[in-house]
């Protein structure tokens, strides 16, 4: 997701992108321009992730900046982190503006990214699938030549840090214009569609996905610099599982080019796409986040398959139990477990939550919890997961006011703890201060030779609990306690 500060002098406000036309429309209207705007342009001021900062007090296209957004949020998280490595590393001059930035994530094989240089099998593998996109059966498993090519790259010297990890540069992968600066390259992104549609004009073409609203078309047409539909040439591209009658009647716009009618015809008429035993909200979830631990998670019914680096085979329930091989390592456990029970509390809580009720929300919103006039609520998108959100209550209680945003579970409902005065936030330690009581600790159980066998076990015991409070990254840096 991308959050970006849009002006338009002399008004300013939020956008955060991906977002549907409707929503892109509404913050024109806040912007003072035409809500119905087929090219809008605006200053960013401010945007995150910060390493698209190179867009800063730029004009730009809010539609390119949105189409960016898709691109992003159909990103895996090694493609994320690989992404935004090269985005950080000025020595690669790819050209910093969106329209490169675009560019950038259609040519990602041209970039290898390696967070941790001591398995050079790993390294090996993972640099290969990069740069070739597959690898055969025999391939993936030859220890041996993976390792050799983990070596090689590792030798030739080239690799840029960043704090994602080391960056390669593959000259052998040419940097493809995919995205010409005006019309978008096909991206299927909307889960929900029925049928692909190309518009092409003259050399170009646009897609769009039916049913969509009425000024993705407009605007598709603009970019193309068509006056009319019937000026295009129209061609479907894919049509999703439906029935034969349906597909027909979609084909048939090649030749009327009905596009807006057939549009709001599958819109009428809310065709549906046949579709397997619904999945709940948890089954969702947890499998997108399991996935973006690198774990591989298959449906079984009601419940979930999930596929340890071991081999094992742990089975998640939709009641939020686990069933364990006995002789399953305890990490892979421990890690599976930790983001079960975690998802399974906000997917719980936010089942049983009321919609939050605040004059002027735009957006449905559930209320988790409220106290002393703070809020702490969570919206859910089938696409994008959860976003939780802390606020205060205005003056009169009617409405809220100065959001915090969070994707992190764990994070919200520790800000909505200090902000509503439930903790002390003068008795809580920073990360810094428990960093260094970490040192101290281990420092006194290290060198303090008059300790007891007892206090060794207590320290090491309170330098486990330390490190479970820290963030991922500084856990695995902690050092192992000799006593």
């Amino acid at each position: 997701m991308i959050k970006a500060t849009i002006q338009n002098s002399p008004y300013c406000t939020e956008i955060r992108f991906p977002c549907s036309e409707t929503e892109l429309s509404k913050k024109l209207g806040e912007l003072g321009m035409n809500t119905e705007h087929l090219a809008p342009i605006g200053t960013i001021i401010e945007i995150e992730p910060v390493e698209l900062s190179v867009l800063e007090d730029c004009d730009v296209s809010l539609d390119a900046l949105n189409y960016l957004g898709k691109r992003m949020d159909g990103m895996c998280k090694a493609e994320r982190n690989q992404f935004l490595a090269v985005l950080s590393c000025d020595e690669l001059e790819i050209g910093y503006g969106l329209k490169n930035i675009i560019n950038l994530t259609y040519n990602l094989a041209r970039y290898t990214l390696i967070e941790d240089t001591d398995d050079l099998e790993r390294i090996g593998r993972i640099h290969m699938l990069n740069v070739r996109g597959f690898l055969s059966e025999a391939e993936y498993s030859n220890s041996e030549w993976l390792a050799e090519e983990g070596m090689k790259l590792l030798n030739s010297g080239s690799g840029i840090d960043t704090e994602y990890g080391k960056v390669y540069v593959n000259e052998d992968v040419p940097f493809d214009e995919m995205f010409n600066g005006t019309t978008f390259p096909a991206y299927y992104c909307e889960p929900n569609s029925v049928a692909g549609v190309e518009i092409g004009y003259f050399n170009l073409t646009e897609l769009v996905e039916l049913p969509c609203e009425d000024i993705a078309i407009k605007k598709a047409l603009c970019r193309l610099g068509a006056d009319s539909v019937k000026d295009c040439k129209i061609t479907v591209d894919s049509t999703r599982d439906i029935s034969d009658e349906w597909s027909e009647k979609i084909s048939e716009v090649e030749k009327t080019k009905e596009l807006f009618g057939l549009n709001r015809l599958l819109k009428s008429e809310g065709i549906r796409l046949k579709q397997e035993q619904p999945v709940s909200i948890f089954n969702k979830e947890v499998t997108r986040q399991l996935r973006e631990n690198d774990f591989a998670v298959s449906q079984d019914g009601d419940s979930l398959n999930v596929m340890t680096t071991d081999s094992y085979s742990v089975k998640i329930l939709e009641n939020g139990s686990m069933r364990v091989p006995e002789d399953c390592p305890s990490d892979s456990y421990s890690q599976i477990k930790k983001v079960m029970k975690e998802t399974y509390d906000f997917c719980s809580a936010y089942a049983k939550a009321a919609p939050l009720k605040a004059d002027g929300l735009s957006e449905k919103y559930r209320c988790l919890a409220e106290f002393n006039s703070t809020v702490l609520a969570a919206k859910y998108n089938e696409e994008y997961g959860f976003e939780f959100v802390t606020w205060d209550r205005t003056f009169d209680g009617k409405g809220v006011t100065q959001g915090n945003y969070y994707s992190d579970y764990l994070a919200a409902k520790e800000n909505f703890a200090i902000r509503s005065g439930l903790i002390d936030k003068d008795k809580l330690f920073s990360t810094e201060e428990l960093e260094q009581l970490r040192k101290c600790v281990n420092f006194t159980a290290r060198h303090n030779g008059d300790l007891r066998f007892e206090d060794c076990q207590y320290l090491k015991k309170l330098n486990e609990k330390i490190s479970e409070s820290l963030p991922e990254q500084q856990q695995s840096d902690s050092p192992e306690m000799s006593m």
